[in-house]
C-alpha cells in the first residue's frame, strides 16, 4: 500500500503527528476537509484532462486532410525508393555480366601473371640475339 509515494509507517507517525497538534475534536473535520479538497483536485485534473484530450481531437480532425496527403507522399516516397533500389541492383547486375564477358580467356589471348604477385618475364625477342 503507498498512497502518494508514502508507506503504511509514515502514514501511521503523520496521523498521530496531526492528532498531536490538532486534537481529537477537530481531527475528523480537518480529515473531512482534506477529502473534499483531495476530491476538487481530481476532478480539477480530471476536467484540464478532458478539455485536453477534445483539444487533440480537435486539432487531429482539422489535420486529418494533411496528414492523409503526407501518408500519400510517404507511400509515394517508399515507391520510388524501392524502384530505384530495384534498378540499382539490375544496372550492378548488367555491370557483373558485363565484367564476367569482358575477361580475357585462358586460351593464349592474354598472358597470366604468377601467382606470386609479380609481372610476367618478357619474352625474348629474336632480334636481340647475337
Amino acid at each position: 500500500m503507498n498512497f502518494v509515494g508514502i508507506g503504511p509507517q509514515e502514514l501511521i507517525v503523520i496521523l498521530v503527528v496531526a492528532l498531536i497538534f490538532v486534537g481529537p475534536q477537530r481531527l475528523p473535520k480537518l480529515a473531512a476537509d482534506l477529502a473534499r479538497m483531495i476530491r476538487e483536485v481530481r476532478q480539477y485534473t480530471g476536467g484540464i484532462a478532458a478539455e485536453f484530450n477534445e483539444a487533440i481531437k480537435d486539432f487531429e480532425k482539422d489535420t486529418e486532410p494533411e496528414r492523409t496527403q503526407w501518408k500519400e507522399i510517404g507511400q509515394g516516397l517508399g515507391d520510388a525508393s524501392k524502384a530505384a533500389d530495384d534498378v540499382a541492383r539490375g544496372v550492378e547486375a548488367d555491370v557483373k555480366d558485363a565484367a564476367k564477358a569482358a575477361e580475357p580467356t585462358t586460351n593464349g589471348a592474354a598472358p597470366q601473371s604468377p601467382q606470386n604477385g609479380t609481372a610476367p618475364e618478357p619474352a625474348a625477342r629474336t632480334e636481340d640475339r647475337p
